[in-house]
């Protein structure tokens, strides 16, 4: 217990720059550092397969416990990679019905008509009165007056233009990764 409260960061300081703790690798010492300043603490981490595709988030305090098992090798301090391969079945999301929240997501919660951010709704570009399905491809965020202006009318009879086409992303992690802030994350984005 006392290991894995050293490998949180939460053992006494003298723990740390005296390397007492059997767990500490020989390469954490050649940093110099505290096992806290190679993971950024309070903070989500990427966590890539070997073959350095994206998998999931972590938390850093997870992160940590994989670093120190050898399970997973650091890039950055927001990002680590597994050592073995992890074989995942490949399920892409264009194959199964989307959330509203995957959908507010997408389309960075805002209205795909005329851009406003408030009082958002979920239209079918093709109403279901026509036809329509609850497919990515036919799902976007509307606002309440937008919506209400579309009502049971495609695009050319209401008047209506999309300021993207809606699609499915590749994956869950895909759509995270598209929309990020952080630097770090970007560079791990295809598709």
């Amino acid at each position: 217990m006392a290991e894995l409260v050293y490998a949180l960061g939460l053992g006494s300081s003298e723990a740390t720059h005296e390397g007492s703790s059997p767990f500490i690798d020989t390469k954490y010492k050649k940093l110099g550092k505290p096992p806290m300043q190679i993971v950024e603490p309070y903070s989500t981490i990427l966590v890539l397969n070997s073959s350095y595709e994206p998998l999931h988030f972590t938390n850093w305090k997870r992160a940590i416990i994989l670093l120190f098992k050898d399970k997973a090798k650091l890039i950055s301090k927001r990002v680590i990679r597994l050592v073995n391969y992890v074989r995942l079945p490949f399920i892409r999301l264009g194959e199964t019905f989307p959330s509203r929240n995957l959908i507010y997501k997408r389309d960075n919660y805002q209205c795909q008509y005329c851009g406003s951010k408030k009082n958002l709704t979920i239209d079918h570009v093709k109403p279901k009165s026509k036809g329509g399905n609850d497919t990515w491809t036919n799902l976007v965020t509307a606002c309440s007056s937008c919506n209400v202006k579309k009502g049971s009318k495609t695009l050319k009879e209401s008047g209506l233009i999309l300021r993207s086409s809606p699609r499915a992303p590749i994956s869950i992690i895909m759509l995270d990764l598209e929309k990020t802030t952080i630097s770090e994350w970007k560079e791990y984005v295809w598709g």
